[in-house]
């Protein structure tokens, strides 16, 4: 015990100044429900916003957008650019081509009887 405990102990003692009237609790429910006014039961439907109605299918559908962008930004994020060709680059093509033609020394009739192999 502190201090304060031990100065309110002496000034006004331990003893508790309230009585409970003897068998007060034994009937209290009895007198209790006397005392309460007669109702009749009614019935109560709770009404169902449609915000609570809808929540589960707001929140599935915006799950199945996040996972189908995230496919969309992946895809597009990873995929090779597909190539461009120019004119220019449609004669470098022909040139090497030319080039590796007369560096193995093959000309067209060559070639044509390669391709005719297959």
């Amino acid at each position: 015990m502190n201090r304060e405990e031990k100065y309110l102990r002496q000034r006004f003692g331990s003893e508790t100044p309230f009585q409970v009237p003897e068998d007060y609790f034994s009937n209290f429910s009895a007198k209790m429900m006397e005392q309460l006014p007669e109702t009749t039961a009614r019935t109560v439907t709770l009404h169902t916003s449609r915000w609570r109605k809808w929540r589960p299918y707001v929140a599935a559908a915006s799950v199945c957008a996040v996972i189908f962008g995230a496919g969309l930004f992946y895809s597009n994020h990873f995929a090779e650019p597909a190539p461009v060709y120019s004119a220019a680059k449609a004669t470098a093509v022909e040139s090497n081509i030319d080039q590796a033609a007369d560096y193995v020394m093959i000309d067209n009739e060559d070639i044509y009887s390669y391709l005719a192999d297959y």
